[in-house]
């Protein structure tokens, strides 16, 4: 059922490319957060956290006592995933800015109170990139639960909007901490879960001797 997962997340990159081709960001920016109302603020900053990397860990954690060897692949995706997103962020694109460098003295701008906004290396988001490394490993690990396929897909879209949502980020942003996060983890499935299923396999083996 993981077809689901992957497929929709490429249509949403494939959607998302356009409008980002089509206007210019900080206008398509202030578009997305006319979405924006006081009555969900909490709900977006408390929701942010699961883009953070304690909450990956405390993720990390719970597996350990459920499948090992998914634990592992979430903390090698994570480890890599993030180690290649601050790599990005702090050389290539270092001097790309946040939304609210350029919204601070905008009049029109909503700015949530009490919520500390950041304006430095902007592209690409590393909590978009955990959400969707957390979420691509669960879609995996349950990979013939369709309506939890829906259901991580629904929660990393979310989750990672909130960081456009709370001006933390550019709609690009995002997009490119999804690929990686995504790709990374992927990756890593591929190539470790069939040496652990051959070490499943002896370890039943030599069980019954």
């Amino acid at each position: 059922m993981t077809h689901l997962y992957f497929n929709a997340i490429r249509l949403i990159w494939v959607i998302s490319a356009a409008f980002i081709l089509l206007e210019d960001k900080i206008t398509l920016h202030k578009k997305i957060i006319q979405l924006g109302h006081p009555g969900i603020d909490r709900l977006m900053i408390w929701s942010t956290y699961v883009g953070d990397g304690l909450f990956l860990v405390f993720i990390f954690i719970v597996f350990l006592f459920i499948r090992i060897k998914t634990a592992v692949i979430l903390l090698l995706s994570f480890l890599v995933s993030s180690a290649i997103t601050q790599l990005l962020k702090h050389t290539l694109f270092f001097e790309y800015k946040r939304p609210y460098f350029y919204l601070e003295n905008d009049r029109a701008f909503r700015q949530i109170s009490d919520f500390t906004y950041h304006t430095e290396h902007s592209f690409p988001s590393g909590h978009a990139t955990t959400c969707f490394v957390l979420f691509t490993i669960l879609a995996l690990h349950f990979e013939k639960k369709y309506l939890l396929q829906i259901l991580f897909l629904v929660g990393a879209l979310f989750f990672a909007f909130t960081r456009v949502y709370l001006s933390q980020h550019f709609l690009q942003d995002i997009i490119a901490g999804s690929i990686i996060g995504v790709l990374i983890t992927q990756l890593f499935w591929k190539w470790l879960n069939p040496k652990f299923l051959k070490l499943d396999r002896a370890i039943k083996i030599m069980s019954k001797h």
